[in-house]
């Protein structure tokens, strides 16, 4: 399994939910699978539904890992920063 976000892999589902990985999210109506703590952290916000959302700053600017073109890792600057705030050493 992988982050929708960054690609970062987890062995297993128990893994998962014991480090904190959001098991689903939406980035407007389209719903994605599993983000890891870092992506969750620094883009997405639980909505009033209790739903996890893609922050407004950063909806419609990420590319996902289900998506064509999904080779390449974020290429919008602010989003990278974003994410490596909240795990520097996310790409090392």
């Amino acid at each position: 399994m992988r982050c929708a976000i960054c690609g970062i892999q987890i062995d297993s589902v128990d893994e998962a939910v014991e480090e904190g990985w959001t098991p689903y999210f939406y980035d407007g109506e389209t719903e994605h699978e599993m983000s890891c703590p870092a992506c969750s952290q620094a883009l997405l916000q639980e909505s009033t539904d209790g739903e996890m959302k893609v922050k407004e700053e950063f909806r419609a600017k990420l590319r996902y890992l289900d998506e064509s073109g999904d080779e390449i890792w974020q290429d919008h600057s602010d989003i990278a920063m974003a994410v490596l705030k909240n795990e520097p050493g996310k790409l090392n």
